[in-house]
């Protein structure tokens, strides 16, 4: 017989959250059409005439809600019956890391998206080719932030059995540091500041996902054993 590795047990679990996604194609679908309701609700606002500051500003709020959105809806391992199963079928180290995995990649796609929305509708006239990709890697950086903090938020809201409302409630604080560490970088690229000049804001948030997947990884299994 076969023996299941930790690492193949992670890769099903992923593959398996990327599949039962795909089967309801709404559920993504009405994540992207969200996050570009939302830059053209900016648009809207803006009048097509957005200052850098204004870009800036609108482009990680319109990716933090957007991120808030994607963990909204429940999975179908939250109920009660399936977490049963599931507590004698892995461990949770493999359930937290695939869920990360998950998040990180639909908000990464997000992100891009965000991006290409926001050059369309706001323009691209505050920054060159080069400021442009080091903007998106700050998206793309603080999307795997996101990703991290949440995941392990709504993994700890659907044991309380509290839902997206807890989630929201223990989330906005926490994102807060994220938040203000992504505008920083922003604001710099948007100057005209050299990116390696501030490419510590990346460390920053690299440490801050790193420390937030740990504290996942380590702290999830006790309350997984409740």
């Amino acid at each position: 017989m076969r023996q299941h590795t930790p690492w193949s047990r992670y890769r099903f679990l992923t593959a398996h959250a990327f599949r039962m996604e795909w089967r309801e194609k709404h559920g993504l679908a009405g994540l992207f059409l969200f996050a570009l309701a939302s830059v053209y609700a900016c648009y809207q606002v803006a009048g097509g005439r957005a200052s850098s500051e204004t870009w800036n500003a609108l482009a990680w709020v319109v990716l933090m809600f957007s991120a808030f959105n994607a963990v909204a809806k429940p999975w179908p391992e939250d109920s009660d019956a399936m977490r049963q199963y599931l507590k004698t079928t892995l461990r949770p180290s493999e359930w937290i890391l695939a869920r990360m995995t998950f998040y990180a990649t639909v908000l990464s796609i997000l992100s891009v998206l965000i991006f290409l929305s926001f050059t369309v509708f706001l323009g691209s006239v505050h920054f060159n080719a080069s400021q442009g990709l080091a903007f998106l890697l700050g998206l793309e950086c603080t999307a795997i932030a996101f990703a991290a903090l949440l995941s392990v938020l709504s993994a700890i809201a659907s044991r309380a059995g509290a839902g997206f409302g807890l989630t929201a409630v223990l989330g906005l604080p926490l994102i807060i540091p994220i938040i203000l560490i992504s505008t920083r970088y922003g604001t710099d690229i948007l100057k005209g500041i050299l990116w390696i000049d501030t490419a510590h804001h990346l460390l920053f948030l690299g440490a801050l996902t790193g420390g937030i997947g740990a504290l996942g990884f380590i702290l999830f299994p006790y309350l997984w054993r409740d």
